[in-house]
C-alpha cells in the first residue's frame, strides 16, 4: 500500500509517491503529521530498507500503517527517531484499535511539555470531530458543517472514486495542569484540529480480474465483503470485474442490508426478503 494523495494546507496532492515532486507543506504541519504517523501505530509496523534488486521498501505489519510511514520517508522524516524519542512506556495513554473502535489515539507529553492526543480513522468520522483545521500557512482555523460537506465533495468522494482507502490525521492539545479524565474517551477524542486527509492504494493483482471471469463464466457467483467506504468498494469492484457498469448488481452498506432483511416489527431476519435481494447482491 502506498500513500498516492494527500489534502494539506487547503491543497489536494496527486501523485504524491512520485519522487520529482516536491510536496510543499507548511514546517509545522509537517512536524505535527510526521510525529502523528510516528507514535499513533504500532511500533511492530515498519519498512525494511529496499535491496539492490528491489525498488520498495518491504513492509512488515499493519499495511496501512506501513503506508503512512512510507508518506513520513517521502517527507524526509524519521519515524525510528522520533519513536526513540517517544517510547510506548511513556505515552500518557492509549485508545488501542478495536472492532468497535476502529481506530487509534495515542497521548503524549512533548518535549516542550505539552500534552497531545495525536489520532486518526476514517475522514467521515474523524471530521465529525473537528472544530479546527490547519490552514495552508499552518495557522488553525475553524471547521464548520459547510467545510465538512465541502471536503466530502471534493476531497474524500474523488478519491474514493479512485479506488483509494481514506485516513484522516488530527491531534488535540491539553492544558499540561487541567488534563481530563483519560476514561471519558467520547470527550477526549473530541474538539480535534485535522491535519491532513491522506489517499491510500491497495494496488489490484494483475490476476484477480482474470481469476474472478473464470469463476464467472463456470457459473460461480463472486461477492465482495470489505470494510472500506461504500464508493471505494464500489470502484474496486468494477476494476475486479465484480460489478459491471449499469448493471442491476447491489452495491450495499452494512446498515442498508440489515435494514433490507429485517422485519420491521421485531427486527428478526426475514427468509423472503434475504432471498429478494441476494441474488442482485455483489458488494457488502
Amino acid at each position: 500500500m502506498t500513500v498516492v494523495q494527500v489534502y494539506v494546507g487547503e491543497k489536494h496532492w496527486k501523485n504524491v509517491e512520485n519522487p520529482t515532486k516536491e510536496i510543499i507543506i507548511p514546517a509545522n504541519i509537517k512536524e505535527i503529521l510526521i510525529e502523528n504517523v510516528s507514535v499513533n501505530s504500532s511500533y511492530s509496523s515498519k519498512l525494511l530498507s529496499s535491496t539492490e534488486q528491489e525498488t520498495l521498501s518491504t513492509q512488515v505489519g499493519n499495511k496501512v500503517e506501513c503506508s503512512l510511514l512510507g508518506f513520513v520517508n517521502t517527507l524526509d522524516g524519521n519515524y525510528d527517531e522520533i519513536r526513540t524519542r517517544y517510547p510506548e512506556e511513556k505515552f500518557i495513554h492509549v485508545y488501542k484499535f478495536n472492532s468497535i473502535r476502529k481506530n487509534m489515539s495515542t497521548i503524549i507529553r512533548r518535549s516542550d511539555s505539552t500534552v497531545r492526543m495525536y489520532t486518526q480513522d476514517a475522514p467521515q468520522i474523524i471530521l465529525k470531530k473537528c472544530n479546527t483545521i490547519l490552514n495552508r500557512n499552518g495557522e488553525l482555523i475553524p471547521f464548520s458543517t459547510i467545510d465538512y460537506n465541502h471536503l466530502v465533495q471534493t476531497v474524500i468522494e474523488p478519491m474514493a472514486h479512485d479506488s483509494l482507502i481514506t485516513r484522516c490525521l488530527a491531534y488535540r492539545d491539553f492544558p499540561p495542569n487541567r488534563l481530563p479524565d483519560w476514561n471519558d474517551e467520547t470527550n477526549v477524542v473530541d474538539q480535534l484540529t485535522c491535519i491532513c486527509i491522506c489517499g491510500i492504494e491497495n494496488p489490484i493483482r494483475q490476476e484477480i480480474p482474470n481469476v474472478i471471469a473464470k469463476c464467472q463464466s463456470a457459473g460461480i457467483t463472486v461477492r465482495m465483503i470489505t470494510g472500506d467506504n461504500i464508493n471505494t468498494a464500489r470502484s474496486i469492484a468494477l476494476k475486479c470485474g465484480i460489478i459491471l457498469h449499469n448493471d442491476n448488481s447491489l452495491v450495499l452498506e452494512s446498515k442498508e442490508f440489515n435494514r433490507r432483511i429485517r422485519s420491521k416489527s421485531d427486527d428478526e431476519v426475514e427468509q423472503n426478503l434475504f432471498d429478494r435481494i441476494w441474488p442482485y447482491l455483489r458488494v457488502l
